[in-house]
């Protein structure tokens, strides 16, 4: 669950947005005067950005969204983003907030949007965004909407270009906020808390919030901070009174010592909570609750990386942001997934890659993983800069966070015009958060003294190990990190390498041309002490750079995972670099198919002493193992069981088998949790392996699988075949060397059950409980229905009639039809203090719902009546919209009736101006 419902005033704007992928102007459709001097004011944008439009056939979706995931690959699209157009497409969401929220700051904010965007609320355009992967707050205080009047958002994305070379996907890929604030409360992201070691037993806490007043009138408030353990225990707290301004930002700054704290590490991530809450002394409180931790890190130029006083390797992996099957729209539990798989390998550091995600922080703070946080654009203009900030603002709280980088792989960090943008984004970094070294990933141009290496404090070297040591000797007071290594190729299951299939072997052999093997590029790092640590490329294959082949290859082969992350033969080949926890694992085909005697191309990966093999419980031999090169070799192929046995002096710690496959084909399932949250933002990832009557996998086998989701959806599915051209959602998949993957959401509150059914197997079902609790609230989007087949009686009233005046059903002509298209019923005009009748009959269906009718414009005295019974009046004599709620239970045809009294003398118009809608809270 995430950690930002930790705050008052928040709620989810996921549900309910209208999508399409035309291409629509805001611009008006004529060019008259009236037209052109409209558009030019506020709140004039046409299109889709304006609140007549009609978006009745668009589709529905819910957030993250990635509109690339439904559509086909296709040859001519670019490699590098894995063969699937983009193109543009439009968002739209209408919703309404209440008149309570009229004295409040109003705020929108996106976590992501790829690519080019434009966002619009109530006709006005509000954010123009050109950066694929950082998040953004838009005020939206000044224009909204209270009361029945609904506000639009609008949202265009043009994916026709590109901000990086992989996959991108388009849309709205993040979840989407809205805030209501107190007039007087803590600035968006305005709480930084630095932990400070005094001696070995005190820390300073010193605490930095922003205080913001949105209106003009200056208003006294109380500021409370408190200090929480993680045992949720008030640790030190303090209070004080302040000013605040009109219209105004202030600082204020506490300190409050704290006594022998438990201490974040990657073994025991231990998070405290910081709590600001503001009173006004008009009354109104808010609050803001930010994690953080108490941790020292150091980078040595000579010895490397240090937490908390022990020197340790970073043992990182580079990982892009996306998923098999649901895209970049990758929900907050698979992210934990991916994360958490990195753990088992032994990994303790990820690099965003090229991207900041706030939600990777949060993850890594609460699991024990640390963070190189990365800048995706190298430039200090001034949206750039701002978004730094924004990148900082969002990281400094978090304790996983240890690096910052400002760019990858640029052409000019060896020129004096890098050396000058590293320095003033490092510059820009270092005014708001002085506490994490800041670096650039280089590729080239480390060597030269007018470059950006000459201006961070650290350098990051993609790739080049020599380079690591020449570096060292040239600069021996800056400290070094692999920021990129390895680039090492291997497809799951596969265990030798064929150009023609686009495949290769799972035996550490194949890298990038610029890349190394797994074994050599950790041996680099290993033996040089002053290097931190390594970042390998990738944690994951990611879609796109389908190196070194093209089409009909689709993604890339670099992961230690496949898309899916189930383990390649790599993953155990890091274990026995990373790990001490004793483990043998045996990276062979074992295959019944093979000729009995024939060798077999076999590796052995421990991190024991030695490793003993037996065949069918025959000793083969046994060796001491090579931490780097481990065990590679031939072993005679013989039906029955391969077994491998690690020692750690006499002892077998650890073992691992081989089985020749059975006869029988079991599928199994397997949820990675076994809950889901009601809250409408969790997932599951559900692994399907088919296995004989053993448990060992059919791992040739390529079946077609077929889903059956009850109270549940799917948003993705895939395999892991880095050739795959199968839909990504869909209630079908092949199995890629017997596995294949779907991830699922809930619909409701009632448990999800995942049915999987295979050709030549009995089908397997799954259940995950749905379980309720205190979660965001949803901001809900309103649907609206034109209210049509209005008939008003022929005649006016000298008095006022009765409401449920009947007509023979033969009567075709006491109501006859009206529409509302701006102006008044002519027959009231010169008519003062006549009565006007007004009648449609309509029909509710569907599940209980919040919904109402809604009367855009009407002149006169009113009185509603629904199915006879009086729900409105009013003494309006000027004009004004009217909004009738109806009863959530309401069912079947229903009847209206709308008298109008004309109330003002000879000149007055009366009646029923525009178009009446029938909204519904979805």
């Amino acid at each position: 669950m995430r950690f930002k419902n930790r705050q008052s005033g928040i709620f989810c704007l996921n549900e309910g947005w209208k999508f399409t992928n035309e291409r629509f102007s805001v611009l008006p459709e004529g060019r008259g005067h009236n037209q052109i001097y409209g558009f030019s004011k506020a709140g004039g944008a046409r299109g889709p950005a304006a609140a007549a439009f009609d978006d009745s056939g668009w589709e529905t979706v819910r957030l993250p969204h990635d509109w690339v995931t439904s559509m086909d690959f296709d040859e001519s699209a670019s490699p590098n983003h894995g063969y699937k157009g983009r193109g543009c497409g439009w968002y739209r969401m209408k919703f309404l907030l209440e008149e309570k929220d009229r004295d409040k700051q109003i705020l929108l904010e996106f976590e992501g949007v790829t690519a080019e965007t434009k966002i619009y609320v109530n006709g006005s355009m509000v954010k123009y965004q050109r950066y694929t992967y950082n998040s953004f707050v838009i005020d939206i205080t000044d224009i909204v909407n209270f009361g029945a009047i609904p506000n639009i958002i609008a949202v265009f994305v043009d994916a026709g270009g590109w901000e990086g070379w992989w996959y991108e996907g388009a849309g709205i890929y993040r979840n989407v906020w809205l805030y209501k604030k107190e007039a007087v409360h803590v600035a968006h992201n305005g709480i930084f808390v630095k932990p400070v070691k005094q001696n070995e037993n005190v820390w300073n806490t010193e605490i930095t919030i922003e205080i913001e007043n949105t209106f003009l009138q200056e208003q006294e408030a109380e500021v409370w901070v408190q200090l929480f353990s993680p045992e949720k225990t008030c640790i030190a707290e303090q209070n004080l009174r302040i000013q605040a301004e009109g219209m105004a930002m202030r600082e204020v700054k506490v300190n409050l010592p704290v006594e022998c704290p438990q201490l974040w590490d990657i073994e025991e991530a231990v998070c405290y909570e910081a709590k600001v809450t503001v009173r006004q002394s008009g009354g109104g409180e808010d609050f803001a609750i930010v994690p953080y931790g108490y941790r020292s890190i150091r980078m040595d130029a000579d010895t490397g990386f240090w937490l908390n006083g022990r020197n340790i390797k970073l043992k990182g992996t580079c990982n892009h942001h996306d998923h098999t099957g649901v895209g970049a729209a990758v929900p907050y539990t698979v992210k934990e997934y991916r994360v958490r798989k990195l753990l088992e390998l032994g990994a303790n550091a990820y690099r965003c890659a090229h991207n900041p995600d706030p939600e990777i922080l949060e993850i890594c703070d609460r699991v024990g993983m640390m963070v190189m946080n990365e800048n995706r654009t190298f430039s200090t203009d001034e949206q750039t800069i701002e978004e730094v900030r924004q990148i900082v603002r969002e990281s400094r709280n978090h304790p996983s966070v240890i690096l910052y980088s400002v760019f990858n792989e640029e052409p000019w960090q060896g020129s004096g015009k890098g050396k000058r943008l590293a320095a003033r984004l490092q510059h820009t970094i270092k005014t708001m958060d002085d506490t994490r070294p800041v670096l650039g990933a280089f590729n080239g141009g480390i060597m030269e003294e007018n470059g950006a290496a000459g201006a961070l404090e650290v350098v990051g070297i993609n790739y080049n190990p020599g380079g690591y040591e020449e570096f060292h000797k040239a600069y021996p007071h800056i400290p070094v990190v692999a920021s990129e290594t390895a680039s090492a190729f291997m497809v799951r299951g596969e265990y030798e390498t064929s150009a023609e299939r686009h495949v290769f072997g799972s035996f550490d052999t194949e890298c990038a041309a610029w890349g190394s093997t797994a074994r050599d590029a950790w041996n680099y790092v290993l033996r040089s002490p002053f290097v931190a640590g390594t970042f390998v490329w990738t944690g994951f294959d990611y879609r796109g750079e389908p190196t070194p082949y093209v089409w009909p290859s689709v993604s890339t082969f670099f992961g230690i995972y496949d898309s899916c992350g189930f383990e390649k033969e790599a993953c155990y080949l890091y274990q026995a670099l990373w790990t001490e926890k004793p483990m043998v694992h045996l990276a062979v085909h074992w295959n019944q198919n093979v000729k009995e005697g024939t060798p077999v191309e076999a590796m052995v990966f421990s991190n024991c002493e030695e490793i003993a093999l037996y065949l069918n419980e025959r000793f083969l031999w046994r060796k001491p193992v090579d931490r780097i090169g481990q065990y590679t070799g031939t072993i005679p192929c013989e039906k029955g069981i391969l077994r491998a046995e690690g020692y750690r002096g006499d002892s077998v710690v650890a073992s691992d088998s081989k089985r020749m496959l059975g006869k029988e084909k079991h599928l199994r399932a397997e949820p990675h949790k076994n809950a889901l949250n009601a809250d409408g933002l969790d997932a599951a990832v559900v692994d399907i392996r088919l296995v004989d009557e053993n448990g060992t996998l059919w791992q040739d086998d390529s079946s077609l699988l077929s889903f059956a989701v009850e109270n549940g959806m799917i948003l993705g599915v895939g395999n892991g075949d880095p050739n795959c051209h199968e839909a990504d959602i869909a209630d079908h998949r092949s199995l890629f060397h017997g596995c294949a993957q779907v991830i699922v959401r809930n619909t409701g509150t009632e448990p999800v059950k995942i049915s999987v059914s295979c050709p030549e197997t009995e089908p397997v079902s799954v259940e995950i409980a749905v379980v309720k609790g205190d979660y965001i609230p949803y901001i809900q989007p309103i649907r609206e229905e034109a209210l049509e087949g209005w008939k008003m009686h022929h005649r006016l009233f000298e008095e006022k009639p009765e409401a449920d005046m009947e007509f023979d059903i033969s009567d075709m002509n006491s109501m006859e039809p009206v529409s509302f298209e701006g102006m008044p019923q002519p027959k009231f005009s010169g008519q003062p203090l006549r009565f006007g009748l007004y009648r449609v009959e309509f029909a509710v269906a569907g599940p209980e719902a919040e919904r109402e009718i809604y009367f855009p414009y009407v002149l006169g005295k009113a009185w509603c009546y629904l199915n006879g019974k009086l729900v409105y009046s009013n003494d309006d004599r000027t004009g004004g919209d009217i909004s009738l709620r109806l009863p959530s239970e309401l069912k079947g045809k229903q009847v209206l009736t709308v008298i109008l009294q004309n109330t003002a003398g000879e000149e007055a118009q009366c009646g029923i101006l525009r178009t009446v809608l029938l909204r519904t809270r979805e």
